[in-house]
């Protein structure tokens, strides 16, 4: 059944596909999927060597993968997370794991930083062989090692401890999804479908029809009125068709679409595509209750921290910043009548110590392609610059380390 399912997704490649196994236990490419395991693993045997896994429990092609990715994928993903299957498939070990070796990466690398500024010397006083006006008392590699290191440790230094903050350690970070009492004021109160009938929903259908052929229709609520949502069908004649394995893409797609809004009590009023800005406003100044609001904006640009370098974010959305002693911020998006992000002042701090530290994401540089493609690319290269040069170093200290305390424990 499972090669079936294969050769419907991959019908050019049904002659050639091969039954690997079935794996019920994550292996290095199913992590992320490992809610629908078990599944079947199973080679189209083309010239890429794509894998593909079929789940057992939905029968659908989860994940496919490619031996270029899977290579590119230790390269890059597998040892920048240390995601190798055995730790990572017990998140809790994984977790303390990276915070701990983050941690002492970040000490490691300040103490060095340290050291390295104390040892070198602006006035060339050190004699080397050679050399004889010398900044710095080392030679060989561990001269280019102290020197790069003055250059690029502390964009090292940043993104370790930049690193160490996106596992949002001890949750010094609140979470940035609005409460439950925030969404259900905007909502106005539990979501409610009891009144939802057949007869209504053919009313919802037949209005959306109208201007676009409904494949799906989904349910929301906004101040207590169940509204029916639907998108225009992607036009299968229309390429280019996003990437089906990166749900960014397929979200912006989504997001790109036309979209039409029925009241399921008053289909008779028509389609909509927002709700009333009024009703927006008010649902959000009552979304805090008791708590002031300091200023409300519609931004149909992105700001600081609502953003969004693909353009998948809506636009526009009402900015609601309140006078509570957190400093709340609420991003609503009026086509759904529902609140997209909640900001504090601690995620806001967040904000720059994680991602503009760690991805450089700062909006003068952020978006300015491929300058920012550039800067990332040369500090990178710094940073693998300072670890190379002090790898040799290290390992002849550890053998010598090590000889010692053999023939220490020899006597």
């Amino acid at each position: 059944m499972a090669l079936a399912q294969a050769a419907a997704f991959a019908p050019g490649h049904a002659g050639t596909m091969e039954y690997d196994e079935r794996i019920a236990q994550p292996d290095q490419w199913t992590l992320q999927v490992r809610p629908l395991l078990p599944a079947h693993r199973i080679a189209l045997g083309d010239a890429q060597r794509t894998v593909l896994y079929v789940s057992e429990q939905t029968a659908e092609p989860v994940l496919a993968t490619t031996r270029a990715g899977r290579v590119w994928g230790y390269v890059g993903a597998v040892f920048h997370w240390i995601y190798f299957t055995p730790i990572r498939r017990n998140g809790a070990v994984w977790t303390q794991l990276i915070i701990w070796t983050s941690i002492v990466g970040s000490f490691l690398c300040l103490t060095g930083l340290v050291w390295g500024l104390w040892r070198f010397s602006s006035s060339s006083r050190y004699r080397l062989r050679g050399v004889p006006h010398s900044h710095t008392p080392y030679a060989g590699l561990m001269r280019w090692h102290h020197y790069i290191g003055l250059v690029f440790g502390l964009f090292t230094f940043t993104w370790i401890f930049s690193g160490l903050l996106s596992m949002n350690p001890w949750d010094w970070s609140p979470d940035t999804s609005a409460t439950r009492e925030q969404r259900e004021t905007m909502s106005g109160g539990p979501s409610s479908f009891d009144s939802v009938t057949l007869s209504s929903l053919r009313a919802a259908a037949g209005a959306l029809g109208a201007s676009m052929t409904v494949k799906e229709i989904e349910l929301l609520q906004f101040r207590g009125e169940v509204v029916a949502e639907a998108y225009r069908a992607p036009d299968p004649t229309r390429p280019p068709h996003p990437p089906l394995d990166d749900p960014g893409a397929v979200y912006a797609a989504r997001v790109a679409l036309d979209h039409g809004l029925v009241s399921l009590a008053h289909p008779d009023r028509g389609v909509f595509t927002a709700f009333d800005t009024g009703d927006v406003e008010s649902a959000a100044r009552d979304a805090m209750r008791g708590v002031d609001v300091s200023d409300l904006e519609w931004l149909s640009a992105y700001d600081a921290y609502y953003y969004d370098r693909d353009a998948a974010l809506p636009l526009p959305v009402l900015r609601v910043r309140f006078a509570d002693p957190i400093g709340t911020w609420l991003y609503i998006d009026p086509g759904r009548g529902a609140i997209l992000r909640r900001e504090e002042r601690l995620t806001r701090v967040n904000r720059w110590l994680y991602h503009g530290l760690h991805s450089l994401d700062f909006p003068w540089l952020y978006n300015r392609r491929p300058l920012w493609d550039a800067v990332v690319i040369l500090l990178s290269a710094g940073g693998l610059a300072v670890s190379v040069t002090s790898a040799p170093a290290a390992w002849r200290r550890l053998l010598r380390h090590g000889r010692h305390a053999l023939a220490r424990k020899g006597h």
